[in-house]
């Protein structure tokens, strides 16, 4: 209780104010406790109802099988790049499991399915690429283009989970060590919720991979402010047919 003592003084504090005048005592009640409860009632968690796995882009070189690739050398090479299908195969496997079904391959494998698809480039993972490789699971994806964070939310709360394009860590914005701006976009991740109060978005609900240990966050929550300084604007949502 001493956590909320100076909130609690200052609401009796408005109440005794109140009582010197004519006011009921119904409407202090009112007045400093019921909309105070209100209020924190009001704060909304939206979260998918699939079950999405966390996956990491970083590789475990102690795995004999080296997680599906064919070389150490392979495998240090995506490792840095492997953004795309780490997010993916949370998204895939998370339907998979849902269906009750076996999960997708091996994350290298998956690696070189999409690379032999055309779903990569010199620039990274391409969106429709990633919906054609989730087609092969009869996951049914979409892709979106400057889009909004309110495009994200939509989708959320009609239960498709997303992979969005944003800087790493949500630095977007902020100044890089050789005193450049970093863009929005370039790092794909997956939403898997929402936090909203009083009806206004507040943040997405996150799973971060990362080659950096250190930036694998699992159901992490990141604030409006920060994505949207990283959103690149471009997503894509994924669902299936129930």
């Amino acid at each position: 209780m001493l956590r909320y003592r100076k909130e609690i003084e200052g609401f009796l504090e408005g109440a005794l104010e109140d009582c010197k005048g004519d006011i009921e005592i119904n409407e202090i009640i009112s007045k400093y406790f019921v909309s105070s409860v209100d209020t924190k009632e009001q704060q909304e968690i939206i979260k998918v109802s699939y079950p999405i796995p966390f996956y990491t882009q970083k590789i475990d070189f102690d795995d004999v099988n080296l997680q599906g690739f064919k070389s150490k050398q392979d495998a240090e090479h995506w490792q840095v790049r492997g953004c795309g299908i780490a997010s993916l195969k949370m998204i895939i496997d998370g339907f998979q499991i849902y269906r009750g079904v076996h999960l997708s391959e091996a994350y290298g494998e998956l690696v070189y399915k999409g690379f032999e698809m055309g779903a990569y480039c010199d620039r990274g993972w391409i969106h429709k690429g990633l919906v054609e490789l989730a087609k092969e699971y009869d996951i049914l994806g979409q892709t979106f283009r400057e889009s909004s964070l309110h495009a994200v939310l939509l989708e959320i709360e009609q239960d498709r989970p997303c992979i969005t394009s944003v800087s790493v860590g949500f630095n977007g914005g902020k100044i890089n060590n050789k005193g450049e701006v970093i863009q929005a976009g370039g790092h794909l991740i997956v939403v898997i919720g929402a936090v909203k109060e009083n009806g206004e978005l507040q943040g997405f609900i996150v799973n971060h991979p990362s080659s950096n240990a250190e930036l694998n966050w699992e159901n992490h929550f990141v604030r409006v402010d920060e994505f949207k300084r990283s959103f690149s604007g471009a997503f894509m949502s994924f669902g299936i047919k129930k």
